[in-house]
């Protein structure tokens, strides 16, 4: 895409014009001319007079002169001072930046389904890897209980559970209750699930056993 410094001086080419006749033609100075062709705006005075330099060498050449003025309105704008600036550099600071197009619709759609597959592998390798999911809701931990402790927990319907190395029934609903008998004191109660393929999940809960 090209800039309005190369638009006019293709146009001068095309002429087979040199900078001092278009100089001669517009009563523009040639040093602004050599500028504007730079696109060296910092060489050339404030914007009303760039404007005013674009549309009389735009006439000079016989091109559209509000065609070349909306390529440069497209490119700079001004500052505070009036000075010709870079667009980006006179932007509201709030104004978005990221304007949403068919092709940032195509990156975020396969950045999403590439984070989707791998959250699914990810989930799937904790699976095969970790031990089937156990929960326990009674006893707490450091809980204070008599002799009889009643252990109620949830675990897979298909695990095979042990408390303490007894091996206790499961519900098809995975949930279980079993009541153990412990002498006074701290103990730590072992409860073990695991699934077909070996994988185990120990949970440790220590109580203290008080009468």
């Amino acid at each position: 895409m090209k800039t309005i410094g190369e638009l006019l001086k293709t146009a001068r080419q095309k002429k087979a014009l040199s900078l001092m006749e278009v100089a001669d033609r517009t009563k523009i100075q040639e040093k602004f001319i050599r500028a504007l062709e730079a696109d060296n705006y910092h060489a050339l005075p404030e914007s009303a007079f760039v404007k005013g330099f674009i549309r009389n060498y735009a006439l000079s050449l016989g091109e559209d002169p509000k065609m070349l003025l909306a390529v440069f309105r497209r490119d700079y704008s001004e500052d505070a001072k009036g000075k010709v600036v870079p667009r980006g550099l006179t932007d509201p600071l709030n104004q978005p930046r990221l304007r949403w197009t068919p092709k940032v619709t195509a990156v975020v759609s396969f950045a999403v389904i590439i984070l989707v597959v791998t959250s699914y592998l990810i989930l799937q390798f904790r699976l095969l890897a970790g031990g089937p999911n156990l929960t326990i809701h009674s006893p707490t931990a450091n809980a204070i209980v008599g002799p009889q402790i009643s252990i109620q927990g949830i675990t897979h319907p298909q695990a095979t559970l042990t408390i303490q190395n007894k091996q206790i029934t499961v519900g098809d609903d995975g949930k279980f209750t079993e009541t153990i008998s412990l002498s006074q004191g701290p103990h730590t109660i072992i409860i073990e699930a695991t699934d077909r393929s070996g994988h185990t999940t120990t949970i440790q809960r220590p109580v203290v056993v008080r009468e």
